[in-house]
């Protein structure tokens, strides 16, 4: 097992490059408090492969999640929130674009998947409504960040140039500019990193991205937040395949050490709900918590994701702004990854953009109110299945996938099924449903 420490970045990367690390968690917390007529700050924080329901707040008893769950009590969830493309690099280029991947949010040129060089991001709106933008963590889209617009990019993961996975313990990192190898662990780097960013431009209306690599593989067994497989296995998750274990060690449905690394990532959301206190900012940020996309980790048979099960496409959501959000609100309406860049420019007080297919979710976040009666989804490749493509249409009650232009086809009430048990498809009770869903989605 890994015991973590509190740990302050510094000594190291000092000496190497003027910025550093500079141990946010040392400035002093005698501050005064912002203009109140500026825009609020915006933090947000993009876990990475975190099902909806491995947080405590969804009833999950064996998960502890302190932090999400009280951030979760003292804003509003997103119940209903599906990502456009549940793979990590299509999935946070929607996020960065507001654009769907069929819309040409990413396109690959022979070097990858990449945002295209002409495409807009989140970060030049930000910065046209006065923001400094901060870029921290994985990109996965083969460019730095300041290539979209962001200001600053103090600590940056580099790509997998070195095996499948990024580094969690000791990691190479791009600090400044400059690739080095920094002790700790990369979730508590990127954290201390953040930190700094808050305290370096409390002064002034700043967005930051903090893009966390955890809880993706490899996933770690952590001293301070031990899980056995007793007691996972006690509790399996729904529609869990009949005769397949739930633990069958180190890799492979590794349930212990998924749900280590995910107390660990809360423990850095608590580290800096804590600093947006102590520095006064709590009351002028809004903080977004998300996943990019959830993972199977063994149910419905899979063990990756880029399929269309609710535990790929769907992720847990939060959003809490002070004196807006009510404090413990849950919205089920459906709500969509494409809403996400219309939310923050309606927060930034920039005009809505006509040409993009998300909304904005004030109405929700302020009212409560829905604003969309369906979602969309897709994949070019079908999860451990020799690729293919797919898509998908939720509404309140309804999800219908179309694979490979019809040849093969799923339909699931999730009102009555929400773990998606019984397909559907074939049943002549339910032919008049699947026409209707047919022909919406014919219509995208």
């Amino acid at each position: 097992m890994l015991k973590l420490v509190t740990r302050q970045v510094c000594a190291v990367v000092v000496t190497v490059v003027a910025f550093a690390i500079s141990c946010g968690d040392d400035t002093d917390g005698d501050l005064a408090p912002r203009d109140r007529t500026q825009p609020p700050n915006v933090l947000f924080i993009l876990a990475d492969d975190l099902r909806f329901d491995a947080v405590g707040y969804s009833g999950n008893e064996v998960i502890k999640t302190p932090n999400i769950d009280r951030l979760a009590s003292e804003g509003m969830r997103l119940d209903r929130f599906y990502v456009a493309y549940p793979v990590c690099i299509q999935s946070r280029a929607t996020f960065l674009t507001g654009r769907y991947h069929h819309d040409g949010a990413t396109v690959n040129r022979g070097k990858g998947w990449r945002i295209r060089p002409e495409t807009r991001t989140v970060a030049n709106w930000m910065n046209d409504a006065g923001y400094v933008t901060g870029f921290i963590g994985k990109s996965h889209l083969g460019m730095r960040p300041q290539a979209w617009g962001f200001d600053r990019v103090p600590v940056l993961v580099p790509e997998n140039r070195h095996g499948p996975w990024i580094e969690h313990i000791n990691p190479k990192l791009i600090v400044d500019g400059i690739e080095m190898r920094v002790p700790g662990h990369i979730t508590q780097i990127l954290t201390d990193a953040a930190i700094d960013f808050m305290v370096s431009n409390k002064d002034q209306p700043w967005f930051l991205w903090l893009a966390t690599s955890a809880p993706h593989v490899p996933y770690h067994e952590y001293e301070d937040y031990p899980y056995t497989a007793t007691e996972i296995v006690a509790t399996p998750p729904p529609g869990w395949p009949p005769n397949q274990k739930l633990v069958s060690g180190r890799g492979v449905f590794d349930w212990p050490a998924y749900y280590s690394t995910i107390s660990m990532l809360d423990e850095q959301v608590g580290r800096l709900l804590g600093r947006l206190n102590e520095l006064g900012l709590a009351e002028d940020t809004v903080v977004v918590f998300i996943s990019d996309n959830g993972i199977q980790l063994g149910s419905h048979g899979h063990m990756a994701k880029a399929i269309w099960y609710e535990e790929s496409t769907k992720v847990p959501a939060v959003v809490r702004w002070p004196g807006k959000t009510k404090p413990g609100a849950i919205s089920e309406g459906l709500t969509s990854s494409v809403d996400l860049l219309p939310t923050l420019l309606d927060i930034a007080g920039l005009p809505a953009l006509e040409d993009m297919p998300g909304a904005s979710l004030l109405p929700t976040l302020l009212r409560g109110e829905p604003t969309r009666d369906r979602i969309y989804s897709e994949s070019a490749r079908l999860a451990e299945q020799g690729g293919g493509s797919w898509e998908m249409i939720v509404d309140e009650r309804w999800k219908y996938v179309r694979i490979n232009d019809q040849s093969e086809q799923h339909l699931y009430d999730l009102e009555e099924d929400p773990f998606e048990q019984r397909d559907l498809v074939g049943s002549p009770t339910h032919a008049a449903t699947l026409k209707k869903l047919q022909g919406e989605i014919r219509r995208r």
